[in-house]
């Protein structure tokens, strides 16, 4: 990434309508689909929705949490609303509970996003921002069933074993691989969206440098040039040697949901040279589908011909 991409962007472009294929990482698709094909899944998904997890993980979210808006902790209810109009999501939700340096996504049906106490008291405000985004970006892209999923399959697997008879680990432990595997390439999915909210360059990269190794007591020594050094090093060192990919592969297991902040920055600094990301901020992407609701366009109301891929009133794709 050159320097002049750490120049902050004046103003904030609305990326209106954005299709989350227009910025969702390769790694993101591809794990996802191998995933919905591994044997089992979906009934673990059905009995996943049928014993409402997702539910008991709310209540256990917000029963010591605040709730951010207007009136409370206004600073971070102004970031949701700015990060939410910029990538065309509908708000959710926000809460900040005690914690360490975290942050995390759920509900399915009504998305909500809580913000650790330890996260907030170690970034600056852009730095939060970008993190809501990265939350957003969960949303944007669907993730959030899986990523619950994620955080919840051992108990899952307790439950479905505890009705199966025992057989619910033989169901789960390739689920659970699968699912790790997704979990950990959707965060770049995610970094992606958390750029194109501030547009700026350097909230992003600072983020993933605290998140790597930041303090309160010391956060205003840290250099992020010196973390983009650090991550071009990464690539060129490692990038290209096969034991050091089946080290970092085994490190990343044992790591868990998120990939190395390190291999984190990597991606997104990739992202930030090449022509899509350009591109999109140009107003060139992907638009989603306009449901079509009672033979017509949910956008503008216009009569839809049946088998037609775009509205003849608006010019938006359909969704049949």
């Amino acid at each position: 990434m050159a320097d002049a991409a750490l120049i902050p962007t004046p103003k904030r472009i609305e990326l209106k309508g954005i299709d989350p294929t227009a910025f969702q990482h390769p790694l993101d698709r591809q794990f996802a689909d191998q995933l919905k094909k591994v044997k089992g899944f979906e009934t673990f998904m059905t009995k996943f929705m049928e014993y409402g997890i997702e539910r008991i993980e709310y209540v256990l979210a917000i029963a010591s949490s605040v709730r951010v808006g207007p009136r409370q902790l206004p600073k971070l209810h102004e970031m949701l609303l700015q990060c939410c109009a910029v990538l065309d999501v509908p708000q959710p939700d926000l809460y900040v509970s005690q914690g360490g340096v975290n942050a995390f996504t759920s509900g399915t049906t009504t998305p909500y996003i809580v913000l650790e106490a330890g996260l907030v008291d170690l970034m600056d405000d852009d730095e939060v921002m970008a993190v809501i985004a990265h939350e957003l970006g969960h949303i944007k892209c669907r993730h959030v069933l899986y990523k619950s999923m994620a955080r919840w399959i051992g108990v899952a697997g307790a439950i479905i074993g505890e009705v199966t008879f025992g057989m619910g680990g033989l169901l789960v432990a390739p689920i659970e691989s699968a699912l790790m595997a997704w979990d950990r390439r959707s965060e770049l999915s995610a970094d992606r969206a958390a750029l194109l909210a501030v547009q700026e360059a350097r909230p992003c990269i600072n983020m993933l440098m605290k998140l790597a190794g930041g303090t309160v007591r010391l956060a205003g020594e840290m250099d992020p040039e010196e973390f983009l050094a650090q991550v071009r090093s990464y690539g060129e060192d490692m990038d290209n040697r096969m034991s050091d990919r089946f080290y970092r592969f085994l490190a990343a297991m044992y790591k868990g949901t998120h990939p190395f902040a390190i291999e984190r920055a990597k991606a997104l600094n990739d992202w930030i040279d090449s022509p899509e990301f350009e591109q999109i901020l140009a107003g060139n992407y992907a638009k989603e589908a306009q449901p079509v609701t009672d033979g017509r366009c949910s956008k503008c109301g216009t009569f839809a011909q049946p088998g037609f891929v775009f509205c003849a009133g608006c010019g938006e794709r359909l969704a049949w």
